[in-house]
C-alpha cells in the first residue's frame, strides 16, 4: 500500500508490505525496512527492527495521529493519493510533483507527452476504474519531467502516473 503522511509537518512517501510471516516490509521516504511489528493493546505497538525493540503508542486524533516514542511526540496525518494530489493544487509545490494514481485501475488514455508545459488542473491521464473514467489533472502548473505509464497499462492505487516540475 503506498500513501503519503505529513510526519511533523513534512510530506513523506511510505510503501508498505506485508509479508506472509508477518515481517513488514516499508519504504518511508526512499529508505528500505524490514520490521516485525505486534499490537500490544490497542494503541499500543511493539516493533523489532536490526536487533532493536520499539514501543509506540498511537493516539487518534480528529483527522490525525500522534505517536510516542521514547519521549517523543511525533504528529502524523495520513493522506490517500486524492487528498495529496489536492493538498499539492492548493497549497503550491515548487520542485517536482509525483502524480499518482488515487486508486486502481486502466489508463485509458495519456493525454500530454515528457516536456510538455501543463497548466494547474490540465489533464494528464484518464484512468478508468470502475466502469467510470476518472481525468487525472495536474496539481501544478510546470512541465511533465516523466510519464511512468502508457494507453492500456494496468496500475494500483499509488502508482506513479507522472511527475511535473
Amino acid at each position: 500500500m503506498k500513501f503519503t503522511a505529513i510526519v511533523e509537518g513534512q510530506p513523506v512517501e511510505i510503501e508498505v508490505n506485508r509479508t506472509e510471516n508477518g515481517v513488514i516490509e516499508a519504504e518511508i521516504g526512499g529508505r528500505s525496512y524490514r520490521l516485525e511489528a505486534k499490537a500490544v493493546e490497542p494503541g499500543v505497538y511493539w516493533f523489532t527492527w536490526n536487533n532493536r525493540s520499539l514501543e509506540i503508542t498511537v493516539t487518534q486524533n480528529r483527522d490525525s495521529y500522534v505517536a510516542s516514542l521514547a519521549g517523543h511526540r511525533i504528529a502524523v496525518e495520513i493522506l490517500d493519493a486524492r487528498t495529496a494530489l489536492r493538498r499539492a493544487a492548493q497549497h503550491g509545490h515548487d520542485g517536482i510533483v509525483q502524480i499518482r494514481a488515487p486508486m486502481p485501475g486502466k489508463v485509458i488514455k495519456v493525454l500530454v507527452a515528457e516536456g510538455t508545459e501543463v497548466l494547474v488542473n490540465q489533464g494528464i491521464v484518464v484512468l478508468e476504474a470502475m466502469k467510470m473514467q476518472n481525468e487525472i489533472k495536474s496539481p501544478k502548473n510546470g512541465i511533465v519531467r516523466k510519464l511512468a505509464v502508457t494507453d492500456g497499462a494496468p496500475v494500483n492505487s499509488g502508482d506513479l502516473l507522472a511527475t511535473v516540475e
